[in-house]
This record gives structure tokens, sequence and C-alpha cells, in this order.
């Protein structure tokens, strides 16, 4: 892992787009692709298998993590939260990919890979059954969840 130059800022899509509403994460990605962001900032699409990304997150300053998350609101409620804030059971939020996300950052921290500073920015589902596309709810949360991705860039 030495020797190579990684952005400090990584912004990672967790989810599935075959699982509706579960690709909310590709879907606020795609948007920001399009934006004029800073180098120091690189998209990253994880897909599901967070316990594979550990080396994805090595030398970075912070981590911005974009996921459906169950946190019992309606369908398209966006949510801004620390994994230490969900380890300290602070907010009844739980991610569909949490305890991925948790154990990898966790393991991270035992050999030195854990992101200096890690939020996660999430929507509540309104289905994540098989099939492809958001519902309408969670669709008009992808520009709220752009911005609050900005706003964590300092944008």
């Amino acid at each position: 892992m030495s020797g190579i130059h990684r952005a400090p800022i990584l912004v990672m899509a967790v989810g599935n787009i075959l699982r509706r509403d579960d690709g909310f994460a590709d879907a606020v990605l795609k948007v920001l692709a399009e934006e004029e962001l800073p180098q120091e900032v690189e998209l990253f699409d994880a897909g599901t298998s967070i316990i594979d990304l550990m080396d994805v997150f090595h030398d970075r300053e912070r981590l911005i993590v974009v996921d459906a998350v169950q946190g019992g609101q309606a369908p398209g409620t966006l949510y801004r939260f620390s994994p230490e804030e969900v380890e300290a059971e602070a907010i009844p939020t739980a991610s569909l990919h949490q305890v991925g996300l948790l154990e990898t950052l966790k393991l991270g921290n035992l050999v030195d890979c854990r992101p200096q500073a890690t939020v996660v920015i999430g929507v509540q589902p309104g289905s994540t059954e098989l099939g492809i596309g958001l519902t309408p709810e969670v669709e008009a949360a992808v520009p709220g969840a752009v911005r609050l991705v900005k706003k964590e860039l300092g944008l």
C-alpha cells in the first residue's frame, strides 16, 4: 500500500442497484461525478462488499459514506451521522450495510488503516425489494444528499 498516492477525501457509495432504494448511493455518486470537485476528493462505488475495501481506506483523512439507512422515518428522509454515534447508540439508525462498515472501520483501526474521520449520509428507503429504480420519495432525496455531501466537502 505504500507508495500509492491517494486523494485524502473518499466519497464512497454503498449499495446494490438491483434492490430499488439500495441503489440510492449510486444515484448520488453519479450526480457528484458531474460536479466540479476538488482534486483531493475521490469518488468510489463500493457495491455491498465493504469488508474487502480496507485498503481503499488506507491513507485517507476523511471518508464520506453514502448508503440506505433504516431509521424508522418516512421514505426519503435524509440522515447524517458518524460511526461513533451508532456504536454509542446515540441515534436509532441502521445502515443496510452498517455491520460491515463498522466492523471494517474497527479492523482498520487495529491495523492503522482507518480514516481519520468518517461520516455517513443516508436515506430512509421505501423499498429494497428486487428491482431497478428508486422509489419517488428516495429519488426526490438525491439532490438533498448531494448538497449534504458537498457541505461535508466544504463546497
